[in-house]
């Protein structure tokens, strides 16, 4: 069953373009391309079945075409090709001192299905996500749509990979999920090439690092979170035990080379009464830790990023994002939860303490103002994306973009909101299957659909400039070079 598409943004074309034919002026395939073609889109995937891929194309004059850098005579081409996933085909053409490329790939058989919709221009050239089940498997896709909603690049893990991350000189790290909401032990993120290779690994060095965040910082450095183990917390008063097993939430700043310049404690600056609205939902789920115990998760930290001397940091279980001064550890402000000393107010009439409920992807902009994933986690209300002005002068907060997702749907974990230089909006619904950019007003540009039971932890944004297409393109080829070695390694010709 081929992907679906709905509704395709597509690359729009000049009038003069219009008018004009290009070198190729059809393509098609078996088993069919996705998308149909359009002479604005570069890319396209097949799922390639053991036949291989029969390409159907046509010229607007003989020996104009291309395959493979190979000549074709005719003005049409129909050619059977022996491809496997990830194999590609690249067809060519030239008119005029006109030059055009469509690159074709061979998509995994078992690479998740998914619906794209939408009728705008997107502001981002690609989507780096993993479209995951929502029970871990063995493993999964690390991928890259680009603006028409094709994946140009992809990686199958050998684990359920989660939190993938692009990092400086191309490179893309992610982590591993399993079933537990924060690891009981360390789950190191993985670095790799564009041509797949293992080029690092990133692990916390005074904590159980877990995968909730990987945030590369201007100085080449590396925020990470997890939590350290603290044994013999009384929380009698909250409906638990006597004698508790907690975990803290822990933030790290590594260097290139893994040496922690910087670390954080939630123990003694986030009160257990700050965690009050979740605890009954954090006594009914203890993390069961390698020695059999079972383990309070506190405060959940599931996001961090600099804004000049503090860290801004996201605790889901407090419903509040914390600014932590780097050079004391003391928290300089608290957006949201239960009121402290610290906390900022509202200027609008709605109470700070139900600013955020289970939010996620707090980020600092540029202008100085955050934005975050709220998902409203214990609320009957659909999941929004924020953006909120500080006035730390008077103490106060003021929320000046606010856009839920539609149709409403539930999100209980999960979920980004990252706010593009233009003013789009790229979006993972959290628990939910949906990937969307969308407008200031929440008009929808492109939004991908992965089938009931799939969701994306985020999806992130790379705007032009950041990664290319060509790049994208040699990393996938690379791939299939390997492939076709080790299978040929594995079937030695008969003597």
């Amino acid at each position: 069953m081929p992907v679906v598409l709905c509704a395709v943004a597509v690359l729009t074309l000049s009038a003069e373009a219009k008018r004009q034919p290009g070198p190729i002026v059809s393509l098609s395939s078996s088993p069919s391309l996705f998308p149909a073609f359009n002479r604005g889109i570069s890319d396209y995937v097949v799922r390639c079945r053991n036949t291989g891929l029969r390409l159907r194309a046509k010229a607007t004059a003989p020996g104009t075409m291309r395959l493979d850098g190979r000549r074709i005579a005719a003005a049409t081409l129909d050619r059977r090709l022996r491809r496997r996933a990830p194999d590609g085909a690249t067809l060519t053409g030239r008119r005029d001192g006109h030059a055009v490329a469509y690159h074709v790939r061979c998509l995994p058989a078992h690479f998740p299905r998914w619906k794209v919709r939408g009728n705008g221009t997107p502001q981002a050239d690609w989507y780096l996500s993993i479209p995951a089940p929502v029970f871990p498997r063995p493993s999964a896709y690390v991928t890259i749509f680009d603006r028409h909603g094709v994946p140009v690049w992809w990686m199958r893990t050998r684990a359920s990979a989660i939190n993938a991350t692009l990092l400086p000189h191309a490179r893309i790290a992610w982590s591993v999920r399993r079933l537990e909401l924060l690891s009981s032990r360390s789950r190191p993120y993985q670095v790799h090439r564009l041509d797949g290779a293992r080029v690092g690994t990133i692990v916390g060095r005074k904590m159980i690092s877990d995968y909730h965040e990987l945030r590369p910082l201007p100085n080449g450095d590396l925020l990470i979170l997890g939590a350290k183990r603290r044994d013999h917390v009384n929380l009698v008063a909250y409906g638990g035990p006597r004698n508790a097993t907690v975990l803290d939430g822990v933030a790290e700043e590594l260097t290139r080379t893994g040496r922690v310049v910087w670390s954080w404690n939630s123990r003694g600056h986030i009160a257990l009464s700050e965690s009050r609205h979740w605890l009954p939902y954090i006594l009914r789920s203890p993390i069961r830790m390698p020695d059999g115990r079972r383990a309070y998760d506190l405060v959940h930290l599931n996001s961090a990023d600099q804004d000049g001397s503090t860290i801004v940091l996201s605790a889901r279980h407090a419903d509040a994002v914390y600014a932590v001064s780097r050079a004391t550890g003391e928290v300089a402000w608290k957006l949201g939860g239960t009121r402290t000393p610290k906390s900022l107010a509202l200027a609008e009439s709605e109470p700070v303490e139900h600013l955020f409920d289970g939010q996620h992807d707090v980020r600092v902009l540029a202008d100085g103002t955050l934005t975050a994933h709220d998902n409203r986690t214990q609320t009957a209300e659909p999941p929004q994306a924020l953006r909120i002005r500080l006035d730390l002068a008077r103490r106060q907060a003021r929320v000046i973009e606010r856009i839920s997702a539609v149709p409403p749907l539930r999100s209980d974990y999960f979920g980004s909101a990252r706010r593009l230089p233009g003013g789009n909006w790229v979006v993972a619904w959290g628990s939910s299957p949906r990937v969307a950019e969308l407008t200031p007003s929440g008009k929808r540009v492109l939004e991908l659909d992965f089938r009931f039971g799939f969701n994306a932890y985020r999806a992130v944004p790379i705007v032009r400039g950041q990664l290319s297409a060509a790049a994208l393109r040699a990393g996938m080829d690379a791939r299939a070079k390997r492939a076709h070695a080790k299978r040929a390694a594995a079937s030695p010709p008969i003597e």
